[in-house]
């Protein structure tokens, strides 16, 4: 720690993340200082010259969605000479981006729900016919660049479904859309911390499925740790482990997960800048393995 005195916690942002983002910011602030650095909070939304951030020793990026997980930070920052946390360019542009996501995971034969892409959600309702043949279990219509599940619609009955309505409400209707097969079953996140894979976690919600409200602002959302056999615990750990391999991932991340009722895995999405609030599942993760939220944040920082 003596060669990192100085961190600037970079949060905030623009995104419709932010307010995560906030929230993540400030409990990694306030670990920081419980940790002995000299932390600062940085709102990205202020920040006007990318130099500012050469007076840290570190930056701890807790901007979540596109400013801080895209890739594009992280490429500017390896331009400047700053040093940061978490994975680099190439994996966070690879991991942000649905559709590329998906398209690595097939070429190295992990696991992962079918899906088509559309440019836009009104090519999706131009479509729904098609959509409809070609998933006949039912859709999640994701954005393609998105996180905290931010215009994720479930679909399992298209007769019953108005997508012109649900389109009215969509932050922004007017981007790359995944359309991904419904798959029926339990969803897992395992994730990592430098050398070890944390207790792979289940989530468990009374909602349609884990959306925004569910992993922030409800109390009944359930987190516990994954009640597997030992067989599918390993295979649990050995997917998510190829994940992190596969796309490069650096220090710390996290891997969705869903089991379909016939016990196969499929991996669902990656996540380069987890949350750190208090609702956040990676702190909890960790937690199994024996750290507290402070070793986690100076594992993360070190």
């Amino acid at each position: 720690m003596e060669d990192m005195k100085e961190v600037c916690v970079l949060y905030g942002g623009n995104s419709s993340e932010r307010e995560v983002s906030l929230k993540s910011g400030k409990f990694i602030h306030k670990s920081l200082v419980k940790n002995g650095y000299k932390s600062y909070l940085i709102d990205y939304a202020d920040l006007t010259e990318l130099e500012k951030l050469k007076d840290f020793n570190l930056v701890f990026i807790a901007l979540h969605g596109e400013e801080g997980e895209s890739g594009i930070l992280q490429s500017k920052m390896d331009k400047a000479g700053i040093d940061y946390t978490g994975s680099g360019f190439e994996a966070c542009k690879n991991s942000w981006d649905k559709e590329i996501c998906k398209n690595i995971l097939r070429q190295n034969n992990l696991p992962t729900p079918d899906f088509s892409v559309y440019k836009t959600f009104q090519e999706i309702i131009e479509s729904k016919n098609k959509i409809e043949e070609q998933f006949q279990e039912g859709v999640f219509i994701k954005p393609c660049k998105e996180g905290s599940s931010i215009d994720i619609i479930k679909v399992t009955d298209f007769s019953k479904s108005d997508l012109e309505k649900i389109k009215v409400d969509l932050v922004d209707r007017e981007r790359k859309f995944l359309v991904e097969r419904f798959i029926e079953g339990r969803e897992f996140t395992v994730g990592f911390l430098n050398d070890h894979i944390l207790e792979p976690l289940e989530i468990i919600t009374k909602r349609e499925f884990y959306d925004y409200e569910a992993k922030y602002d409800d109390d009944e959302t359930q987190i516990i740790k994954a009640d597997l056999d030992e067989n599918d615990l390993d295979t649990l750990k050995e997917i998510a482990k190829s994940c992190f391999n596969v796309f490069g991932l650096s220090r710390w991340g996290r891997v969705d997960i869903l089991q379909d009722q016939k016990g196969n895995f499929f991996v669902l999405e990656l996540n380069t800048v987890p949350g750190m609030t208090d609702h956040s599942l990676f702190p909890y993760a960790a937690s199994l393995k024996g750290f507290s939220f402070d070793e986690l944040v100076n594992e993360i920082t070190k």
